[in-house]
């Protein structure tokens, strides 16, 4: 198996993720993509995407490509900001990681509606494990 399909086999046992409709669309060295449908389910009061279900998303886009660089990391920590009410139909989130230190990495995951508009920015740091690559296949 590729890395990629390492990756993606593993997060498939994402039970909460894969409840919310989450799909990859791109996972490689630079970045992970993740998109989700919006529906019914996923709206707040206001009838837009849910603060909770954009930060699970953009968690689940930098969880990729944190394991795609350096697998068994966890999530450390993730701040949100929210620029714009997501009204749209699909969210998309691209993670990037902007530095890498030890066992310490951080990315930043920029999510987008379906217009391209950026509704929210986040930060995450993780924590990379001290465990050997080949471990991770065998969690699958």
């Amino acid at each position: 198996m590729t890395r990629e399909e390492l990756v993606k086999a593993y997060f498939k046992k994402d039970a909460f993720v894969e409840g919310m409709g989450a799909e990859v669309v791109e996972l490689n060295a630079n970045r992970a993509i993740v998109r989700a449908k919006i529906t019914p389910a996923h709206y707040n009061a206001n009838g837009c995407a849910q603060g909770g279900m954009l930060y699970t998303l953009a968690d689940f886009a930098f969880a990729l490509h944190a394991n795609y660089l350096h697998p068994a990391t966890v999530t450390q920590m993730g701040s949100i900001s929210y620029l714009k009410a997501a009204y749209t139909d699909e969210v998309t989130a691209t993670a990037t990681e902007k530095a890498r230190s030890g066992h310490n990495t951080v990315s930043e995951v920029v999510l987008r509606d379906k217009a391209e508009n950026v509704v929210c920015i986040c930060t995450f740091n993780g924590f990379v494990k001290d465990v050997d690559p080949s471990e991770f296949e065998k969690k699958l």
